[in-house]
């Protein structure tokens, strides 16, 4: 965490929580008290020591050294509090038998915290020396409010990079994209780093003109500067595919030609075929963002079919000039003039304002910050975003002085604009935009995932249901978006934040800041040796198969693991034995393209974990242990395409489990129960032992997903169904999954609930012989309709009538592909002018 985050959160943990815990030990409550007292008062000192940290960089090593001992402290009473918390779930005899040796071990916290105190004592001994005072406590809470009441009046701001763009994207419609030309011409958008070319590319892509226009196929992908042709190819061939069952199988086809051909040339060529397969005989635009270098290009170019019957397209953005022998059209993309500049800088900076322009005394300064911008967009959106915190011309005036002083230090005015907008972020900020860190380059981040991390971390504090801490964290993401350190990648319906990503220049300042800061350490490769590291790892991201990265004694610092397969394929893996024994604080697991086969025995020693996040292939199986239950912090499992099966004996009933997300419930339990009542999320769980369930109307449950299909269900089986889930008044979100080869009615199941926002039928969308549907009255509820890319493959027919809520429909590629009739009747607030052209719209 950022220094001051780091204190805030010992501060917290150092409150009457521990104080009665510790009272039966003679001689620490008060050592308690001390170090709690004085970590508060260094507080104070942190503001002052963050202003001057600027132009002094003992004063930056000071920031560091309080920083590394509030985490020590932080560990050491944290590893107390566990060992307190374990022994509860002993049984007598062992408790006996332990107790001589469990009680030296608890009364050696005193003598840690006096260690502590000591080392904090040369640290305030420094302080002095340095002249950093006491700010107190007033400016920053007024500061604090003002931002919590900006992020509740403005959420985010659309379009903010779109100045100056409008007329390129004219240019490159008419004389490239949508030019009547045949056969496969390169589109390069070229320039430096930050001046815009993905923004440009992205408003292009997603033109009305474009998605509605002549192409057969859309797709986009990030090349990066880790490029590998392989996997690049294979990202293609998958996003071309737009059912999940399509996708599978390709899969399987990879992994099959994979596992029997070494020859990794050979296996390129192979899957460029592939993909030449797919785009045979269609027209196709093919987005190939952030391409370094010209090989990269051409050891994909083959893998496009050039038709000269089809107009088709590869759009690519660069910041390296890229010739290549087919046709191009080049467009060097340009910095902004002064005009655009302040206009984009005034539309970052008052975002929200109730000045509504720009007062004339703010002009000059502006203008003199702006010059340090060089008319790079992302320089400018940035520190914009810095100038939001302010609207007062000393404000405006201190940001300058500070530009001024980080200018002096970095190579770039870019950097010194970076790295100042990351200095200016709030604690608990801070400490979310490093938690970015644990993503792969160009890596689209869930929204919902990145709020689950950030509160496993301790990073949102609250208190009640999880729609809380959900709202707080989104609060928190808005923030980075309105300052341009974070950027949205996909919305929502009603212009939720449905992903992020980060550019590379703020990624660069991410990496380097979370290592300094947070302890991050990344591992690459199977070789096992980290590529950037820290003396006490405390967030560690392996990008490969080997697990064996670090001595045990690092692994004891360590609060999140990331193992990411930067394979495409799924695997799974295995541990030795005695790996997870290490990690005692171990609060966040995540694997990605990667499951256990089996949970190791030494999984179980977890017990800090409160966030387990497994993300594999469909239908992968995963068996839980019958010792899941001892993970008793846990609070998030989320297994949301892997089918789970149960031992018979295992009881869910931890009182912290909040989420427990899986794609199916192979085997549920014979305890019915399992679930505790303040459970919020619930999917995966089969119909039948839904029904065996004692959740009442007093439960928390907010979302549920039921399986309804394991055969056909009889018509009262559904009434019943029904009757139970109408009990569930706290329920927003309902998802009902059945398959669609039963002729089941399954609006029988469908409950009638005051609260519920989301109705999701998963397989309604799926029956291939549907040709006509009909909506009505209570059919549908709700704004906006989004029919997803597979959805609905025979219809040919749709009517709307009486859904007087009805304000959109959303259609996305390859979705109602054979839709020619749409009829509406007394549906007064529906819009359909984003329709496809080719539907006929009829209206009474």
């Amino acid at each position: 965490m950022a220094a001051e985050a780091a204190i805030s959160s010992l501060v917290e943990l150092l409150g009457d929580q521990l104080i009665q815990k510790v009272k039966f030990l003679r001689g620490v409550e008060g050592k308690v008290e001390s170090l709690k007292a004085e970590f508060k008062r260094m507080q104070s000192f942190l503001k002052d020591a963050n202003k001057k940290q600027f132009q002094d960089e003992s004063v930056r090593n000071w920031i560091s050294e309080i920083r590394e001992l509030s985490q020590d402290a932080q560990d050491t009473i944290e590893m107390f509090l566990l060992n307190v918390e374990s022994a509860k779930n002993w049984g007598l005899f062992k408790r006996c038998t332990t107790f001589p040796k469990r009680m030296y071990h608890l009364y050696g916290i005193g003598d840690e915290i006096e260690s502590i105190l000591k080392k904090l004592d040369e640290i305030k001994k420094s302080r002095d020396m340095y002249g950093i005072k006491d700010l107190g406590e007033a400016a920053e809470s007024s500061s604090r409010s003002e931002v919590e009441l900006r992020r509740r009046l403005c959420p985010w701001q659309k379009d903010e990079h779109l100045v100056g763009v409008e007329d390129d994207v004219k240019k490159l419609l008419q004389e490239s994209i949508l030019y009547e030309k045949r056969g496969l011409s390169i589109v390069v958008l070229e320039g430096m780093g930050g001046i815009g070319k993905s923004t440009l590319a992205r408003e292009i892509y997603n033109h009305p003109d474009v998605v509605a226009g002549p192409f057969d196929h859309r797709c986009w992908v990030v090349v990066s500067s880790e490029f590998t042709p392989q996997e690049t190819i294979k990202q293609l061939i998958f996003e071309l595919q737009k059912s999940k069952e399509d996708k599978q199988k390709l899969l399987d086809e990879i992994k099959k030609l994979e596992e029997s051909m070494k020859d990794k040339l050979f296996v390129q060529e192979e899957l460029k075929q592939m993909l030449r397969k797919q785009l045979e005989g269609k027209s196709y635009l093919i987005v190939l963002d952030d391409v370094w270098e010209k090989e990269h290009l051409e050891s994909l170019i083959t893998a496009f079919p050039d038709q000269q019957d089809k107009a088709s397209r590869l759009l690519v953005t660069t910041r390296n000039k890229i010739i290549t022998k087919y046709d191009q059209y080049v467009h060097k993309m340009s910095l902004l003039d002064s005009k655009k500049s302040w206009e984009l800088l005034l539309k970052k900076a008052f975002i929200g304002s109730t000045i509504g322009k720009c007062p004339e005394e703010f002009e000059s300064v502006g203008t003199q910050i702006l010059q340090k911008c060089d008319g790079l967009p992302l320089a400018i959106s940035v520190v914009g975003g810095l100038l939001m915190e302010t609207q007062t011309k000393s404000g405006w005036e201190q940001v300058l002085n500070q530009l001024n002083s980080y200018l002096g230090r970095t190579e770039s005015g870019v950097s010194a604009i970076l790295e100042l907008s990351y200095q200016n972020l709030s604690p608990q900020l801070k400490s979310c935009f490093l938690c970015l860190a644990f993503f792969k380059e160009d890596f689209t981040i869930p929204a919902k995932r990145l709020v689950k991390i950030w509160n496993a971390q301790g990073l949102i504090q609250h208190e009640g249901s999880t729609s809380i801490f959900e709202e707080i964290g989104r609060g928190y993401l808005n923030e980075l978006i309105n300052r341009s350190m974070v950027q949205i990648q996909d919305l929502k319906i009603h212009d939720q934040v449905k992903s992020c990503r980060l550019h590379d220049l703020v990624r660069e300042v991410c990496l380097r800041k979370a290592k300094e800061e947070i302890g991050l350490e990344i591992v690459k490769g199977d070789g096992g040796m980290p590529s950037e590291s820290s003396n006490k790892p405390r967030h560690r991201v392996v990008y490969a198969k080997n697990l064996e990265t670090s001595s045990s004694n690092q692994n004891k610092h360590v609060r999140s693991l990331f193992l990411l397969n930067v394979h495409a394929d799924f695997e799974y893996i295995t541990t030795p034995s005695h790996y997870w024994k290490g990690y005692q604080l171990l609060k966040t697991v995540e694997l990605d393209a990667i499951a256990f086969k089996r949970f190791p025995n030494s999984f179980r020693l977890l017990i800090a974990l409160k966030c387990l996040r497994i993300y594999a292939d469909y239908g992968t199986r995963i068996k839980l242990p019958c010792w899941f239950d001892h993970l008793r912090n846990l609070e998030v499992v989320h297994m949301k395409r892997c089918c789970v099966y149960f031992p018979r004996l295992v009881s869910l009933k931890m009182d912290k489990l909040r989420y427990f997300i899986s794609g199916a419930i192979g085997r549920g339990p014979t305890n019915k129960n399992m679930w505790n009542k303040n459970i919020e999320c619930l999917r995966g769980i089969r119909h039948k032992d839904w029904m065996k369930s004692t959740l009442t109307s007093s439960c928390h449950l907010r979302e549920l997903g039921i399986q309804l299909g394991e055969g056909r269900i009889k018509r009262e089986e559904l009434i019943k169904a029904r009757a139970s889930l109408e009990k569930m008044q706290n329920l927003v979100i309902l998802h009902l999954i059945w398959p669609f080869k039963y002729d089941t009615d399954i609006a029988l199941a469908v409950p009638q609930l005051a609260n519920l926002t989301k109705l999701k039928l998963e397989e309604l969308g799926k029956l291939p012989k549907l040709l006509f549907l009909k909506l009505q009255d209570a059919a549908y509820r709700g704004e906006t309709m989004l029919v997803l890319c597979d959805g609905f493959p025979s219809l040919e027919a749709l009517a709307f009538r009486d859904l007087y809520e009805l304000k959109s429909v959303i259609i996305e590629e390859g979705g109602m592909p054979k839709l020619k009739h749409l009829r509406i009747r007394e549906c007064p607030d529906l819009k359909t002018g984003n329709l496809p052209q080719h539907i006929n719209i009829f209206t009474q």
